[in-house]
């Protein structure tokens, strides 16, 4: 039996493992001074295969436009990216940070630029002088604020096409056309880029590598050849959450399930299909998600389903709330990506490690872990509250009927953590995230995060009254004024 036979989703580890158990009676049947070539050589062989034939990640990757790219990757560093490629042109510098199968593009406009040099007019068409480049201030005269505006996927190759002629109908603009980029020894990307009419400075570049073997795209120099560590647990992208104006949410949602084929996705119970799901309790917040693989037939039909589906999500405030996290982004940055997930496999692990490389995260409200303490249905979790109260991690569970065997509910939770903001403004952050069978986005941590933004805010005011009176205090006591 070959292990191209099976259909159980399986590590790479145990594929290559199998791949090898395989052929032992050959290898058994060879001499002594052969065996350990002949296993060199398959194990070459069918670790090439294996890896060929695992799931790109939906995500292909993400990227920034900031005013510093060494500032920027400095600042990943701390959550674990290493520098793994890098591009010069004429219009940016471009890093290429990654962490496993997760890559950070960091877009640094050329202190040359001109506005709109990108692109010239050939005819009747408008022509991109560089493949991959797009910024967030191509018209402008200068860099304005730092901000992650694509959302870069990997998708089939008749998507390319479909979806871009899809948002060009819906009142979208087509940045780059579908187009062939080929490099001589890795092979060829067919890729555009399309940016929404909905939801502020949001690109896509949507990516076909099919028919491509290097390691990112054509152009980027790979610097960092070394195996990348999974020390910290961190197996993909979780979610993307896109923050915009009260009101416009529904418009935002409408637009990716008619252009990009997605499907609506129910967070909790209380997630209505017309009004999404309402976090009150003087937070005031309404969220709506989707997610990418149901939609097979219609538009974003990535390659592989796999249990693990990418979420997009959006939130708005609700009309008159001003005290809130969205509101905060949307002060400094306007509409646009607001934080991704990184999904864990273990986020003690994953946290400890990251507070050790100096990561600042949120901390929970003051009476978050009592809450829990005092919680049922968390308590039957059977969970160690004390160890998450040390590392500040939230806790959610999701309620479950009994299956269908007539047993016990299945424990369904999931864990997160918010970091401060990246960059100098509160706008895009970071959080982790893991999940033993909860898919949907903890609204209760949601609420926990808003209320200690809350309080941080308090404290900080409180902070700097104090130090008024202070610095007041003492300049009425100073000698000059006796």
């Amino acid at each position: 039996m070959s292990y191209l036979e099976f259909n159980m989703p399986m590590s790479s580890t145990c594929l290559i493992a199998y791949a090898l158990h395989a052929d032992t009676k050959r290898v058994l049947a060879l001499g002594q001074g052969d065996w350990s070539l002949y296993i060199m050589r398959l194990f070459r062989l069918r670790l090439v295969k294996v890896l060929s034939e695992m799931p790109d990640p939906v995500i292909h990757h993400i990227e920034m436009c900031v005013f510093d790219a060494q500032d920027t990757l400095n600042r990943l560093k701390k959550f674990g990216f290493n520098l793994f490629a890098k591009r010069q042109t004429a219009s940016c510098q471009q890093l290429v940070a990654r962490l496993g199968t997760v890559f950070y593009l960091i877009t640094e406009r050329s202190l040359h630029y001109k506005p709109n040099s990108i692109s010239k007019n050939v005819g009747d068409e408008t022509v991109r002088t560089e493949s991959f480049t797009t910024l967030c201030c191509e018209e402008s005269p200068a860099h304005e604020v730092d901000t992650v505006f694509n959302l870069a996927f990997s998708v089939k190759k008749g998507d390319v096409i479909d979806i871009s002629e899809r948002i060009c109908t819906h009142g979208g603009q087509i940045i780059q056309a579908p187009t062939e980029i080929t490099e001589e020894k890795n092979g060829t990307v067919f890729f555009s880029i399309v940016k929404s009419n909905c939801c502020g400075n949001i690109v896509h570049t949507l990516i076909n590598t099919d028919d491509y073997n290097g390691e990112f795209l054509p152009g980027f120099e790979i610097v960092n050849q070394c195996e990348f560590s999974n020390d910290l647990k961190i197996c993909g992208i979780d979610h993307c959450t896109l923050a915009c104006y009260s009101g416009n949410s529904g418009k935002v949602v409408s637009f990716y399930e008619e252009c990009f084929g997605m499907n609506r996705f129910q967070i909790t119970s209380n997630d209505d299909e017309n009004n999404g799901l309402i976090i009150s309790d003087g937070v005031g917040l309404r969220l709506r998600a989707m997610e990418y693989w149901r939609c097979a037939e219609t538009g974003l039909s990535y390659k592989n389903k796999n249990e693990n589906s990418f979420l997009l999500v959006v939130v708005e405030s609700l009309q008159g709330q001003t005290n809130c996290n969205v509101e905060e982004f949307l002060r400094h940055h306007k509409e646009g990506i607001e934080h991704i997930a990184l999904r864990s496999q273990s986020i003690v692990e994953t946290v400890s490690k990251l507070k050790n490389n100096a990561v600042d995260f949120r901390n929970p409200p003051r009476a978050y872990y009592d809450e829990l303490r005092n919680n049922l249905k968390i308590s039957r979790l059977g969970l160690d509250l004390d160890l998450l109260s040390q590392f500040g991690i939230l806790l959610d569970n999701e309620d479950d009927s009994a299956d269908e065997s007539g047993g016990s509910p299945e424990k369904k939770y999931l864990m997160q953590i918010f970091a401060k903001p990246l960059f100098d403004l509160k706008t895009f952050f970071i959080e982790i995230i893991q999940r033993s069978g909860a898919r949907g986005l903890g609204s209760g941590n949601i609420l926990a995060l808003v209320r200690s933004i809350r309080e941080e805010e308090r404290r900080n005011m409180m902070k700097s009254e104090a130090k008024t009176q202070e610095i007041t205090k003492e300049s009425f006591t100073s000698p000059r004024h006796c």
